[in-house]
């Protein structure tokens, strides 16, 4: 096999891995809490849970949207009551987004629901080396979506860091 066709079969491989991935996450947001948030809401209101107060631009940052994205998502949370702004005492200018006592407990519902889900499916479907695999996956997926850019041969991602989290 030359180099064109290892090329080749490796994209119809990620083409495939692509695929499944977003029939998963398909199937993920179909076991939310019954609310009416949306996935980038939802996306949003976990950055404020894991960061604390963010300012918009800081949230954009993090969600890899535009400001003008950003603001339209933390104006429908802030319509819902999940989130409140608040002057940045840093930055006059600028506000700090936070989440209110129901955002924290919309998205800790939502999130209870979809890894109870997520735990009895892995558990009647996936043998445990299956389970292994997915949630060292996890980590690969965690770590090349944290990233602009592809881990390069000179930075690769070792065995190490993906079998202990």
């Amino acid at each position: 096999m030359n180099d064109g066709e290892g090329r080749s079969k490796t994209r119809d491989e990620i083409d495939v891995l692509w695929d499944d991935l977003g029939a998963f996450v398909r199937r993920l947001r179909t076991k939310r809490h019954d609310h009416k948030l949306t996935p980038s809401q939802i996306q949003a209101l976990g950055h404020l849970d894991r960061q604390g107060p963010l300012t918009a631009k800081e949230l954009a940052k993090f969600e890899r949207v535009t400001p003008q994205s950003i603001a339209k998502t933390v104006a429908a949370l802030e319509e819902q009551g999940m989130v409140t702004r608040r002057a940045d005492p840093s930055d006059g200018r600028a506000a700090l987004v936070t989440m209110t006592e129901l955002g924290t407990s919309t998205l800790h519902e939502d999130r209870t629901k979809r890894t109870q889900w997520l735990a009895e499916v892995i558990d009647a479907e996936c043998t445990e080396a299956e389970r292994d695999l997915l949630l060292i996956a996890g980590r690969i997926l965690r770590t090349l979506g944290q990233d602009a850019s592809p881990p390069s041969a000179s930075t690769p991602i070792s065995e190490e860091s993906l079998m202990n989290p």
